[in-house]
């Protein structure tokens, strides 16, 4: 709705009440530590919201908390441990400071913890992985510093991890190719340096790999090859070296490809014409030789004017002049593409 106004302390009186939607408003204010008070109360929504301040310790008995997206500021309260009937716990898109507090180790029936878009620092705290049931783990967008804990690769439930837009360094662990259930896995944008574990080609769910911005170097592991539901592999602005692997052609999902601004060398894998869905394709800033295969050429949005490569024959040729007619100031002409080259794979004809 519109609300405006802060949230009345009055609702603390509401002894019986179990459920509260204030979501999606323009309420401004703290939140009333008076809500404590309310005993019966598993579901608290307040997101969207224009609230300020600190969070109050005093929240009760909840299942669902949600405060994302407001104006929140302070730490997070170290009270929120004791809500051990907590399954999820939605912070983000405050302005949220210090470190996650460890007490929220106790809350084992967490399936959701979300504290990405806030100030948050300090090092990811190993006791996570003690999370069994947690299915999704956002902490994108903070300050965390330190390496990514290998106890992340005993989440065996996870299925989203963000822990993209912080300052982590170390290499990526190999166990987190024990998350089997795992459909998003975005570490971009940190200082990660090391190779890509080849183990990561066990997440045979995996739809989308997101490791751009880092220091990552070595190979592109082939074992990628074997991730089939991916749709989005971004490894671009690495230090990633070697041929680009033929493996990945056999990505038969893949729709979005960047392995630009590596030190990829050799060809580009005929294989990769294999990709039929593929709808962005972003090879440039490598060392790259040869020629660029028929099969990619209609890729839609694509880099190949940056890499200075010719065309595969076959990809494209010389076009069959149909007519020639000459006008006052003008000369129409019209030919056919080439044979056996589909038109989408034109990119231009210089006349």
């Amino acid at each position: 709705n519109q609300l405006t106004g802060e949230i009345p302390a009055e609702l603390g009186g509401l002894s019986n009440l179990t459920r509260l939607w204030l979501q999606g408003n323009q309420l401004t204010g703290e939140i009333p530590a008076e809500l404590g008070d309310l005993t019966s109360l598993t579901v608290l929504y307040l997101h969207n919201n224009q609230l300020t301040g600190e969070i109050p310790a005093e929240l009760g008995s909840l299942t669902h908390l949600d405060l994302q997206y407001n104006q929140l500021t302070g730490e997070i309260p170290a009270e929120l441990g004791s809500l051990t009937n907590l399954k999820e716990l939605w912070l983000g898109g405050n302005q949220l400071t210090g470190e996650i507090p460890a007490e929220l180790g106790n809350l084992t029936n967490l399936a959701v913890l979300a504290l990405f878009d806030n100030q948050l620092t300090g090092e990811i705290p190993a006791w996570l992985g003690s999370l069994s049931n947690l299915t999704e783990l956002q902490l994108r967008s903070n300050q965390l510093t330190g390496e990514i804990p290998a106890e992340l690769g005993s989440l065996t439930n996870l299925e989203r991890l963000w822990l993209a837009g912080n300052q982590l360094t170390g290499e990526i662990p190999a166990e987190l190719g024990d998350l089997t259930k795992l459909k998003y896995l975005d570490l971009s944008n940190n200082q990660l340096t090391g190779e890509i574990p080849a183990e990561l080609g066990s997440l045979a769910n995996l739809q989308w790999l997101y490791l751009y911005g880092n220091q990552l170097s070595g190979e592109i592991p082939g074992e990628l090859g074997s991730l089939t539901n991916l749709q989005g592999l971004h490894l671009h602005g690495n230090q990633l070296s070697g041929e680009i692997p033929s493996e990945l052609g056999s990505l038969a999902n893949l729709q979005w490809l960047h392995l630009d601004g590596n030190q990829l060398s050799g060809e580009i894998p005929a294989e990769l014409g294999s990709l039929t869905d593929l709808e962005e394709l972003f090879l440039s800033g490598n060392q790259l030789t040869g020629c660029i295969p028929v099969g990619i050429a209609g890729v839609a949005n694509n880099d190949f004017n940056q890499l200075g490569l010719p065309f595969c024959a076959g990809a494209s040729g010389a076009p069959t002049i149909g007519t020639l007619t000459p006008g006052a100031d003008f000369l129409t002409i019209t030919w056919a593409a080439p044979t056996g080259s589909p038109e989408s794979a034109i990119i231009a004809y210089d006349l």
